[in-house]
């Protein structure tokens, strides 16, 4: 038995459609979705129609990420809090994208759940944690030596942290499939994992497939993405670009700016010039793309 292991899309339709190809290819019908389909890239009603798909046709186990979280906090909130800007305007882009459809589908997701037959080796999937969909499990951290003490097989399969890696910790193992719609890898490929069962357990195959970078590429322009959060998405398009996520820097570095300048900064209320500001500090201009670095003659 093999089953594909899909995490962090994240909108990037265009990669999912070349892993589910993949798929297709080997013969796959059995897929664990980890969550995070959604938000960063304009792909949003694609890739959820994928995912209905694949619900429909194949046996599908899939777990809640911290974006659908999200999603899910915002609607019972009132939808106060978010705005066109950078500091969450890809959010705002992303909730207005979304149907009832998807709002109920959410909404009866867990957050974890469990395969473990009478007479065969079992596992268990959650996209941060078993308890908390946004906790970060690093491969050799304390958090993540913790939680594989706590589960009740040998196999944990979780996301989040869009790092593609395997843990092991006296004899029980994380799986990070890694991040399908942001990779961070030198090729820019998007990553998922394939696990194997046999007579012994289960084995994990990392896997990286080439994709159509310049469908998705395009489509920020084209959606309306980039009007709605122009900064952020610039640092998305750059990590698509470049397999380098710079996301955390940036938004420290326009906030630091901002309290710099004003006397205070509350997120998501960064003026736009703080963020172009801090992209250009990072040599990364408004389309994603690197700015060349001054030459230091020694």
């Amino acid at each position: 038995m093999d089953i594909a292991v899909f995490g962090d899309i994240h909108g990037n339709h265009s990669a999912l459609q070349a892993c589910i190809d993949y798929c297709m290819g080997k013969g796959i019908t059995n897929y664990i979705l980890l969550g995070d389909y959604i938000s960063d890239c304009p792909g949003v009603r694609k890739t959820m129609d994928l995912i209905y798909v694949l619900r429909q046709y194949f046996t599908c186990y899939t777990v809640r990420g911290n974006r659908e979280e999200s999603m899910l906090n915002y609607r019972k909130s009132g939808e106060n809090g978010w705005m066109k800007g950078s500091g969450s305007g890809a959010l705002l882009y992303t909730y207005e994208q979304l149907t009832e459809k998807d709002f109920n589908l959410f909404e009866e997701l867990p957050i974890y759940g469990i395969w473990n037959p009478k007479g065969s080796a079992g596992f268990e999937y959650c996209h941060g944690s078993p308890s908390n969909a946004s906790e970060l499990l690093f491969g050799d951290k304390r958090n993540t030596k913790r939680t594989l003490n706590k589960i009740k097989t040998n196999m944990l399969l979780h996301a989040h942290t869009h790092v593609q890696e395997c843990f092991l910790y006296r004899e029980k193992r994380a799986v990070n499939p890694g991040a399908m719609g942001l990779p961070r890898n030198k090729n820019c490929y998007a990553e998922f994992a394939i696990i194997h069962s046999g007579k012994t357990g289960w084995e994990e195959e990392m896997v990286q497939v080439k994709y159509d970078r310049h469908e998705i590429l395009k489509e920020f322009q084209s959606s309306g993405l980039m009007e709605y959060a122009p900064a952020w998405a610039a640092i998305t398009m750059h990590t698509i670009r470049t397999g380098v996520d710079l996301s955390e820097s940036i938004l420290l570095q326009a906030m630091k700016l901002c309290e710099e300048d004003r006397g205070m900064v509350r997120w998501p209320a960064i003026p736009e010039q703080y963020w172009a500001e801090a992209l250009k500090e990072n040599y990364v201009d408004l389309s994603g793309k690197d700015i060349p670095r001054p030459k230091h003659n020694n």
